[in-house]
């Protein structure tokens, strides 16, 4: 950024800042760690583990010259050179500097907003400027709440163009964007489902994207879809708008060249001018034709020539803007991070690092940042110092990169950290083959995104037929929706039995730290000690154990459910004998019929434990047998009662129950218990609903999709038949029946035949034939370009915004979603994503 006066900022005088002195700042930053002036501004911003306000003191230690702080926050003993700014909101604050900073520059901002594409828009139309003209972008992904501030400071009186991305997941987010913001001209890509989980439906998230649209300058543009969502706002817009997907005479249009079946699909641009380009789409399918078109619009209105255009697209191809983690066959995890254009975005891609066993290598393969020119010798600097923070055991640098300072920092001050240079990915990648061990965790990250398929055919021996993609940032999400649903001294305890329903369990452990989750529960001892043996650091509960297993519950210091004398005996006798002092549960059964003391014998086993010095007695449980059905809500009404009373049994012998917990997904989501404050959370971390009432009653983001290919296309003629016992019979004079590589080992029983539809390159393939062990055969003579090699969406969403729901189709198969999930086999690969967003420290 550009040196600042802070006095320009309305709120300066009111947080305390004197009118008559300058208060010039060169660098704002939310992180200690990156101080790099002695006139930088602090901003402490509250995170979901940290408060930044414990990291001022590092701050003013690091040289920072002012800090904008709560009202209410007690300054300690630190250098009396910074000076603060007090505020009712950091984050508030911080935005509002933003846009006083914003609104000095001189450059056009575009804005860009939407569901889908914003980075692919922004990084595309960066592109096709080339050197014409002094362009800044979001770094990244930069568009929340956080990253829109942090992308406005890196305007320079410099740049003619500014390109801002603004992403929301809540209503009146846009608000605060479009005001910071200020956009001259705006690009509204798609509005798709991905919001629906906190906005409610696509009409209110169109509602509150249109906010930035009518906030863009009178004497510009906006462009947007031509979607029914917009008919009613359209007459608010007192700005010039053209539909992207449309053809207008002053604008170039991009179009399909044929409709044949092909792994390659041809498609022209029409320029105004009279000049065409002529391309081929081999990723994204429909969904490439919509970015071109986005963007060639944009970019003509901007002055960019159709040359520039055409010379760009020649080597366009789209990088998936998401963070990709993933463990090989040979026990390595690998992290494949987006692009890197800024050191702040290392930072970010390091702490991936931070979360793996302490016992692992760490590997940073780093292929440098985009954009050399913009970068300084001081950038790799910084991003020396953050590799020494992580301790990399081996750096891979990839390229022709200013890496001196970075490879300088790094002997200085982490000389047992090797280092070896490579020309390119391949090299990089052929010795990284030659090296990688078991337990192992690389991290992947330069100037562009590496495709998943070449890396996991790079360390698989090939692309992966199936997937199993688990959005990260959709269980983030979902957590935080739960949590509005309970009080907020609720405890919450995510469920990560049965390999975290069939994902990852240590994966899933580890991020769940980052999301406040300090408990996590399992069903079986084994369970709890192979995420132990991982180094997990959270309590972990488990709901049973046997009487033998005493010894290891207290060997590796787990929590227990337990509900009969002989249990809790073993277990303090083993506690005593290790010298430990282990926390137990006290299970009590009211209508499952599974685990749990009768009622009548609960205060008794209380007393049994409190008795035991070994023993502490952390809370106790019960478990609804059917909270997700509303004709037997008088049944788990009566549960919550013989609980409430049993419990109260226990308190008035003078006996301390710090937690009591019953409620499980659905009755967290159906019903209010407020007297219980630990809840046991599983399917709906995923998204997933238990039932049709829970999907009623609550909003969540679907984090699980299934993915397979294409390996195979029949054409078959009428009155054939497809697959065993020859149930299916060809209907029409030619049907294309393609092959799946997947079936009943891989969790998709036979109960599924003939009972669905899949989607490849956005249209619906019904499923037909029995289901075999291995494969599964379905109808794409409605999809003419369908071919060998084609993603196949099972269910879930796909990155285009398509979506099958799960429920559905395990109700088509006489099955329950869990049983789903949790039955998709081994074959099938878990590929974690975390879609890039700026996170507080």
């Amino acid at each position: 950024m550009d040196s600042f006066d802070l006095r320009r900022w309305k709120g300066f005088v009111a947080a305390g800042g004197d009118p008559s002195s300058p208060a010039i700042t060169s660098q704002i930053t939310i992180d200690s760690r990156r101080i790099d002036s002695n006139d930088a501004l602090f901003v402490p911003l509250q995170g979901i583990v940290h408060d930044g306000h414990k990291f001022i003191s590092a701050a003013a230690k690091a040289g920072a010259r002012y800090a904008l702080v709560r009202k209410d926050w007690v300054a300690p003993p630190i250098p009396e050179h910074i000076t603060y700014f007090r505020v009712d909101d950091p984050l508030r604050a911080f935005q509002e500097i933003a846009h006083a900073y914003r609104m000095d520059s001189k450059a056009l901002v575009v804005s860009i907003t939407g569901s889908y594409g914003k980075t692919m828009v922004k990084d595309l139309l960066q592109a096709m400027f080339g050197t014409k003209k002094l362009i800044v972008a979001s770094p990244e992904s930069f568009n929340s709440q956080i990253g829109v501030p942090l992308s406005l400071l890196t305007i320079r009186k410099e740049h003619e163009i500014a390109l801002i991305e603004a992403g929301i997941s809540k209503k009146l987010e846009m608000d605060i964007l479009a005001d910071m913001i200020s956009p001259d001209c705006t690009i509204l890509t798609q509005v798709g489902k991905k919001h629906m989980a906190t906005l409610g439906d696509r009409e209110t998230a169109a509602a509150e994207m249109f906010k930035l649209l009518s906030h863009s300058h009178t004497s510009q543009w906006v462009i947007l879809p031509n979607d029914p969502l917009f008919q009613t706002h359209l007459a608010q817009l007192k700005t010039k708008h053209y539909f992207w997907g449309e053809r207008h005479p002053k604008l170039p249009h991009a179009r399909h060249l044929s409709a044949e079946h092909s792994s390659t699909m041809p498609y022209q641009i029409d320029f105004p001018d009279g000049t065409k380009h002529s391309g081929q789409i081999t990723t994204g399918y429909y969904y490439f034709l919509d970015l071109v078109n986005i963007t060639v619009k944009a970019a003509w209105l901007l002055g960019v020539s159709s040359e520039s255009i055409s010379h760009t697209l020649r080597s366009y191809s789209p990088e998936a803007m998401r963070t990709e983690i993933w463990k090989s066959p040979v026990g390595s995890t690998f992290i494949n991070d987006i692009y890197c254009s800024d050191p702040q975005s290392v930072d970010l891609a390091l702490k991936h690092l931070d979360y793996s066993h302490s016992q692992s290598r760490k590997i940073f393969v780093f292929g440098g940042m985009r954009g050399q020119k913009q970068h300084s010798q001081a950038d790799y600097r910084r991003i020396g110092k953050a590799i020494n923070r992580v301790s990399v055991n081996l750096l891979l640098l990839v390229g022709d990169h200013p890496f001196a300072t970075l490879i300088e920092e790094v002997k200085a001050h982490s000389p047992a950290t090797e280092i070896s240079l490579c020309n390119n990915y391949t090299e990089a990648l052929t010795q990284l083959r030659a090296r990688i061990k078991h337990d192992d965790v690389v991290l992947i990250k330069g100037e562009k995104k590496q495709s998943l398929d070449s890396l996991t055919e790079a360390f698989n021996d090939s692309i992966c037929n199936n997937q199993c993609i688990i959005n990260l940032a959709a269980i983030q999400t979902n957590i935080e929706t739960i949590r509005h649903k309970l009080a907020k001294s609720t405890r919450i305890m995510v469920m990560v039995k049965a390999l975290a329903y069939g994902t990852d369990e240590v994966r899933m452990a580890t991020f769940l730290t980052t999301c406040g989750i300090d408990i996590l529960g399992v069903s079986y001892v084994d369970e709890g000690v192979a995420l132990k043996r991982a180094g997990v650091k959270q309590a972990i509960f488990v709901i049973n154990a046997a009487v033998y297993e005493a010894s290891k519950v207290v060997k590796w210091g787990l929590e227990v459910g337990v509900s009969d004398k002989l249990l809790i005996e073993a277990v303090a006798s083993e506690a005593t004998r290790q010298n430990k002092k282990i926390k137990v549960h006290l299970h009590i059964d009211t209508g499952m019929s599974r685990f749990g003391c009768r009622p009548e014998e609960a205060l008794a086993l209380a007393r049994v434990i409190i008795d035991c010095p070994s023993l502490e007695f952390e809370g106790v449980m019960t478990h609804f047998a059917c909270a997700d059905n509303p004709d037997d809500d008088p049944f788990t009404l009566q549960q919550s009662q013989t609980f409430d009373k049993t419990i109260q049994q226990i308190l008035g012998a003078g006996i301390n129950v710090p937690y009591k917990h019953a409620s499980n997904s659905a009755s967290v989501i159906r019903f209010n218990f407020p007297q219980y404050n630990m809840a046991r959370i599983g399917l709906a971390v995923y998204g997933l609903y238990s039932s049709e009432s829970t999907k009623q009653a609550i909003e969540l983001r679907l984090a699980l999709s299934l993915i397979s290919r294409i390996v195979g296309i029949n054409s078959c003629t009428k009155g054939e038949t497809i697959s065993y016992g020859r149930s299916y019979t060809v209907e029409r004079d030619r049907q294309r029946i393609a092959v799946l590589p997947i079936g009943y080992f891989d969790g998709l029983h036979r109960n599924y035949s003939g009972k669905g539809h899949v989607i490849i390159r956005g249209q619906k393939a019904p499923m037909v034939g029995k289901i075999c062990m291995d494969f599964m055969m379905v109808d794409v003579t409605g999809i003419p370009n369908a071919c060998v090699g084609d993603s196949v969406l099972i269910f879930g969403e796909d990155e285009y915004g398509h979506y099958l729901s799960p429920e559905d189709l395990a109700t088509r198969g006489d099955s329950i979603v869990y049983e789903l999930i949790t039955c998709l086999g081994p074959r099938i690969q878990r590929i974690f994503v975390h879609e890039e967003a700026h996170k507080i420290r």
